[in-house]
């Protein structure tokens, strides 16, 4: 069993749990049985598998299966050890560290060429529950991809393993985005950024704002959501072709960034037509006939 501060275990876990050390990794750690199963279900590459011994006994099945699929054993580790160096605050008792999906590509210094549809822009979001619930919605509203720096520890866990699945560019820049794409920011209600952009409202209202032209919504798109307390930044709304608000009543100015992304994903793809639920509310892809 694991046991010592100095284990080279323990040690890799301390430098995920700091956001400079974490840069300087290509590792993730991944927290809590949901995350670390959906990461041997997605066969991701696992360097290190940890658990309590009270967590093994518990779930030996989960385990087994956790051991066939990553191709690694689990090691024990002491509880106080893993609750020392994780990044939740209630260690759930198993822990991994594994290496990003396929799906993450770093675009920095290239010129991006995004597949068809509509892709999710992360501008300068902070909080890592936010855009771990933005990647979980984007996969939901069956978005093509999303740009963000998604291995802080929480995010991966707000996602429900959405990151560990979808695909991913990090270090975008503005112009380096192909030029052939439509930019939709997402406002504020009553935001002055982007004051000299056409405005419209994503849902029926009692509004003077049009709604979003059909031209386009039929394109590829991306929809840009910025900063929880700045807005968006300068360089996405001098490339944005629209902004997109979502009306509120009078006392609240505005949503949460991930809530207000959430909504904006799905009407987008509901006008979009590009799915519809069926009765039990699983999304299905309308019939192309």
């Amino acid at each position: 069993m694991i046991r010592s501060r100095n284990n080279p275990q323990v040690r890799a876990l301390r430098r995920l749990r700091n956001a400079h050390t974490r840069k300087q990794s290509d590792l993730l750690l991944l927290e809590g049985r949901h995350l670390v199963d959906a990461a041997a279900t997605a066969r991701l590459t696992f360097r290190h598998l940890l658990a309590t011994p009270d967590f093994r006994a518990a779930h030996m099945e989960l385990i087994r299966r956790l051991e066939h699929r990553s191709g690694t054993a689990a090691a024990l580790i002491d509880p106080d050890r893993l609750r020392e160096q994780a990044d939740a605050d209630a260690p759930q008792g198993i822990a991994a560290l594994v290496e990003p999906p396929a799906g993450w590509h770093s675009a920095e210094g290239e010129t991006l060429v995004l597949p068809s549809g509509l892709h999710l822009y992360v501008d300068g979001v902070q909080d890592p529950g936010n855009l771990g619930a933005m990647a979980r919605s984007a996969e939901a509203a069956g978005a093509a991809a999303g740009t963000a720096r998604p291995s802080q520890p929480r995010a991966l866990r707000a996602s429900a393993g959405s990151l560990l699945r979808i695909p991913v560019w990090t270090d975008v820049r503005v112009d380096h985005v192909q030029t052939r794409i439509t930019w939709l920011v997402l406002a504020a209600q009553g935001n002055k950024d982007g004051a000299s952009l056409p405005v419209a409202s994503l849902f029926t209202a009692e509004t003077p704002d049009p709604k979003v032209p059909a031209d386009l919504i039929a394109t590829d798109a991306i929809l840009a959501v910025g900063n929880e307390s700045k807005g968006l930044s300068r360089p996405v709304l001098d490339r944005a072709d629209m902004a997109l608000w979502i009306p509120t009543a009078r006392a609240v100015e505005s949503l949460n960034a991930a809530v207000a992304a959430s909504l904006a994903l799905f009407e987008l793809q509901r006008l979009r037509g590009e799915f519809r639920c069926s009765r039990t509310g699983s999304p299905r892809r309308p019939d192309r006939t």
